[in-house]
């Protein structure tokens, strides 16, 4: 039997296939995926009858050095994003950098869903280059 939360993640899968590597368990309501050389996560969840939301987790970079400068551009990059919000993950001395999104996804046409799942993953792709390079 399936659900709301499992077929959304099902169209996702294949949506995203065209412009993405996409690994996905049979059944389960989350993948992952390859997309220009970064990788995120993707979950569905039903938060209501008729509320079925995407949730992405994209890493933008790994294992920084955790100072002053990074945290003020992770700062300053996430009040200027359009989708989401960009956090860091820190172990005192180094610092991983991830993009969050959540968004209602369940009554969006197939060409919406993947415009908007290609418009988080690639400013993730963007925001990435401009921390790492």
């Amino acid at each position: 039997m399936s659900d709301s939360a499992t077929d959304l993640i099902d169209r996702v899968a294949d949506l995203l296939g065209t412009i993405a590597e996409v690994t996905r368990d049979a059944g389960a309501a989350t993948l992952t995926l390859s997309y220009e050389n970064s990788r995120a996560a993707v979950a569905a969840m039903k938060l209501a009858e008729g509320l079925d939301v995407l949730s992405v987790t994209q890493v933008l970079a790994w294992d920084l050095p955790n100072t002053d400068v990074l945290r003020a551009d992770i700062e300053r990059m996430s009040g200027g994003l359009n989708f989401g919000s960009v956090k860091r993950a820190s172990t005192g001395v180094t610092t991983d950098v991830l993009l969050h999104y959540t968004f209602p996804a369940g009554t969006l046409s197939d060409g919406a869903l993947l415009t908007m799942m290609h418009l988080v993953l690639s400013s993730g792709v963007e925001l990435s280059r401009r921390i790492t390079d």
